[in-house]
């Protein structure tokens, strides 16, 4: 091992630069643990300004100088990484994937297409800037009471990195008032150049175990005609997670960002089939990542 490493000493920097630039991010990282003349090139601007994508969107000013100031293109890598980006408009926040670089967004509640009037705007705090101590809010829409449920989104394919799969996340949170959203089951689905998914959904679908566990139901309750009945929440129906920051996401679908894409990707979440009362639903916002 020590003779090989000795043996990549003695390259060049720039061959190993050569070399380590048309992998990824997370190679390179790799790379650098090996040696300090592998760090040396692993660790360059010839390397990370690969990885950093040449048509990133216009940020407001405040982040376009956060990032300018950065002494390296691994720093800026790193911020873009770590600290998502808030774009012009205030309504959507970019961030680049740490494996890939691939550019990952998350559409503010007010950049969707919500079924308003029984929607109320409030303010909650959902991350801890670390570098200056302070919250950072976001405007969030809370479901007072409707029948028809239609969540709605789109991004252009153009600001999505090509030849990626991806995959659209609803952010949300249930208040304890939470009601209709267990059955029926809601829709989620995504469109992309003329080919759309479809799969149902269930967004009430946990209950706290006598171990104070949060766990998946096997039947939900559903109201019929003639009263309440239980309904089974059968495997094709996709159920939410839990993210680490204390909210909940539901996968809306997948599609994969060819080249030559040049439309529209559309996503939505609705229920407008049982046009029963629903209430209690917050959404934060809509995220389109890199899929792993």
């Amino acid at each position: 091992m020590e003779a090989a490493e000795s043996d990549i000493g003695r390259l060049p920097e720039e061959l190993l630069a050569a070399i380590i630039s048309p992998t990824s991010p997370l190679d390179a990282c790799r790379a650098a643990a090996v040696c300090r003349t592998m760090r040396c090139a692993a660790d360059s601007d010839a390397v990370w300004s690969r990885f950093l994508p040449r048509d990133l969107p216009r940020f407001v000013d405040a982040a376009e100088r956060s990032l300018m100031e950065l002494p390296s293109c691994k720093a800026r890598f790193r911020h873009l990484s770590d600290d998502p980006a808030l774009l012009l408009g205030r309504v959507t926040r970019m961030w680049l994937d740490k494996a890939t670089g691939g550019k990952c967004y998350a559409l503010s509640a007010r950049a969707l297409n919500i079924s308003l009037p029984h929607w109320r705007w409030m303010h909650v705090d959902v991350a801890h800037d670390i570098k200056t101590g302070r919250s950072i809010a976001s405007e969030t829409a809370r479901l007072s009471n409707v029948q028809r449920l239609e969540i709605r989104g789109k991004i252009p394919s153009k600001m999505l990195s090509h030849n990626s799969t991806y995959a659209a996340y609803m952010v949300f949170k249930l208040l304890h008032t939470t009601f209709g959203l267990s059955h029926p089951f809601q829709e989620a689905s995504i469109s992309i150049g003329g080919s759309e998914s479809t799969h149902r959904a269930c967004l009430d679908s946990y209950h706290e175990d006598s171990a104070g566990c949060m766990v998946p139901r096997k039947q939900v309750l559903a109201r019929f005609r003639r009263g309440f009945g239980m309904v089974l929440v059968e495997d094709d129906v996709i159920l939410p997670q839990r993210r680490t920051d204390g909210w909940m996401e539901l996968e809306l679908g997948g599609f994969c960002n060819e080249e030559d894409d040049d439309g529209e990707v559309c996503f939505a979440f609705t229920e407008t089939k049982g046009l029963n009362a629903k209430t209690g639903l917050v959404v934060r916002s809509i995220e389109v990542r890199i899929k792993q």
